[in-house]
C-alpha cells in the first residue's frame, strides 16, 4: 500500500485554522481560548479507517457532548483519553477536515459520496456535530479557568441556521428518468421480496409501473416557491446548464432539460426578482473540471442574468483533492456538495459553514463548504420507513444543528413533489420543522 503524500500541518497551524473555522462560537474574547492548556503532543501518524474514543466531560461540560461524552478520533488520544489529555485541536481538525477520508482516497481513490465504501469505518462520526460539540466545550472550558460566565467572554451563541436547497434535476418526466427510477424501484421490490416483505415488495412494483407509464406532471417549482414564501425559508435553487451534446452516460445520468429555455428562464427571473439564491448543479462528469465547471456556470448566468457562485455537484460526485480547487478557480464561493448519497450524515462531523483545508497548498481553500445533512431520497429510497419514524429520524438532524447552534443545509427535489413520487408529505413536515420558533 503506498504511503499517502498527506501530510498534517503544525500544531500551531492546526490549532489557527480551527479557532477561524469556528469564530462563530468566540466572535470576541478569542485568547481565552488560545490560552486553555490544551496538550498537544498526539502522535502525528494518522491511519485508517478512523476510530473514535469516547471522552467522558467534566460535569460543568457534560451538556455539550452526547451522554456526556464528546467521540475523538484515536489520534487526538495518543497522551490518553482523560479530557484534560486530549488534543482538542487535533480531534477538531482531523473531523472537520475528512482527514481519515481524505487517506482513504489518497490510496484508493475518491468514494464519490458513498459511505459504504469506507470499510470498516466507526460511523458514530456521523451522527453528531461533534466539531461543534468541542468548540462548545472549549468555550466553557475557558469561562472555567477565567472565572466567568461564556456570554461574557464571548457574547451569546449564535442562532442556529438552515438553508433548504433544491436540485433541479427534472422539470419534465423524461425517458432516463423513467428507465432509472423504474431500475430502482424494481431493485427495492427484489430486496423486500428477499426479507419476504410482501406488501413492500408489491408497492414498489407499483411504482415501477406508474413511473414507466404514468403522465403526470412534473413541473412543480412555482408551487414549491410560494411555499417556501410563506415560511420565511432561507432557499437556493441549484440549476442543470450543460449545453454539450448527450453521450450516452450523459443521456442516463445528466438531467434533460435548457436552462435557456423561455420557460425556465422566466423562472429564473422570478426567483431572481423574490432574491432567492440560484446556483449550479454541475453535470455528472464535471467533479474535477474547472473547464466544464465554468462553462455551465457562464450559461446558467446567462440565462438567469446574474452572477452564480454557488453550486452543489450532480449526485454529489465530489473528490476532496480536485473537486473545490476546480470550482474556485472559476468563482464558484461557496458549495455543499458535503454529504452522502446513501444515509443522512453529517460527512465530516460538523454543523459550520468554514473555509477547507487545501492540503497541496497547505492554506485554506478560498470558497467556503457548507455540509448538507439530509436529502429526500435517504428516507424514501434508500430507507423506506413508516411516515412516523421518518420524521423523527428528519427531526434528529434539525435538533442537532439547533442543539449546537450551527449551521446546516437540506436538500429536496423537485420533481420528487409529483404524484409519481408522492413524498410532499415529508417535504412540508421538514419544512415545518425548520419553522418552528425555538
Amino acid at each position: 500500500m503506498p504511503e499517502s503524500e498527506l501530510r498534517l500541518p503544525s500544531p500551531k497551524v492546526i490549532r489557527d485554522h480551527v479557532l477561524v473555522s469556528l469564530r462563530r462560537y468566540w466572535p470576541t474574547g478569542q485568547d481565552a481560548v488560545v490560552g486553555l492548556p490544551v496538550r498537544a503532543e498526539a502522535d502525528e501518524r494518522v491511519d485508517i479507517p478512523l476510530r473514535l474514543v469516547a471522552v467522558m466531560l467534566p460535569e460543568w461540560g457534560s451538556l455539550c457532548g452526547v451522554d456526556g461524552c464528546i467521540l475523538v478520533p484515536r489520534e487526538a488520544c495518543a497522551a490518553g483519553n482523560d479530557w484534560q489529555s486530549v488534543d482538542w485541536w487535533l480531534a477538531a481538525f482531523l473531523l472537520l477536515e475528512g482527514w481519515h477520508e481524505r487517506l482513504w482516497e489518497d490510496r484508493y481513490g475518491p468514494i464519490h459520496s458513498y459511505s459504504i465504501r469506507l470499510k470498516g469505518w466507526d460511523e458514530r462520526v456521523w451522527k453528531h456535530a461533534w466539531v461543534n460539540r468541542i468548540a462548545l466545550f472549549l468555550r466553557l472550558w475557558a469561562a472555567q479557568v477565567g472565572g466567568k460566565a461564556a456570554e461574557q467572554l464571548f457574547g451569546s451563541l449564535p442562532a442556529p441556521e438552515f438553508l433548504m436547497t433544491h436540485d433541479v434535476d427534472a422539470i419534465a418526466k423524461t425517458l432516463p428518468i423513467r428507465i432509472k427510477q423504474s431500475v430502482f424501484n424494481l431493485a427495492n421490490a427484489l430486496r423486500a421480496l428477499a426479507k419476504r416483505d410482501l406488501s413492500v415488495a408489491r408497492d414498489r412494483v407499483a411504482q415501477a409501473g406508474r413511473f414507466l407509464f404514468g403522465r403526470d406532471d412534473w413541473w412543480t417549482l412555482d408551487g414549491l416557491h410560494s411555499l417556501e414564501q410563506r415560511h420565511h425559508l432561507r432557499v437556493r435553487y441549484h440549476f442543470y446548464a450543460d449545453r454539450r451534446p448527450k453521450t450516452p452516460k450523459r443521456w442516463l445520468f445528466d438531467p434533460d432539460y435548457d436552462v435557456a429555455s423561455p420557460k425556465v428562464m422566466a423562472l429564473l427571473r422570478r426567483l431572481g426578482e423574490a432574491g432567492v439564491e440560484i446556483g449550479l448543479h454541475p453535470s455528472f462528469d464535471s467533479w474535477h473540471s474547472a473547464t466544464s465547471i465554468g462553462g455551465q456556470k457562464a450559461y446558467l448566468e446567462a440565462a438567469a442574468g446574474r452572477l452564480c457562485t454557488v453550486c452543489r455537484q450532480h449526485w454529489l460526485r465530489f473528490s476532496w483533492r480536485e473537486s473545490w480547487g476546480a470550482q474556485e478557480r472559476v468563482g464558484i464561493r461557496e458549495d455543499t456538495t458535503l454529504m452522502f448519497n446513501d444515509r443522512p450524515a453529517l460527512r465530516n462531523a460538523s454543523a459550520v459553514a468554514w473555509q477547507p483545508w487545501h492540503s497541496e497548498l497547505g492554506t485554506t481553500h478560498q470558497l467556503i463548504a457548507l455540509p448538507t445533512a439530509l436529502m429526500d431520497s435517504h428516507y424514501y429510497d434508500y430507507q423506506p420507513m413508516t411516515s412516523d419514524v421518518r420524521r423523527e429520524a428528519m427531526r434528529h438532524w434539525v435538533t442537532e444543528c439547533r442543539a449546537v447552534c450551527g449551521q446546516l443545509a437540506l436538500l429536496w427535489h423537485p420533481h420528487t413533489l409529483t404524484a409519481d413520487y408522492g413524498w410532499t408529505e415529508g417535504f412540508e413536515e421538514l419544512v415545518a420543522m425548520i419553522a418552528e420558533e425555538c
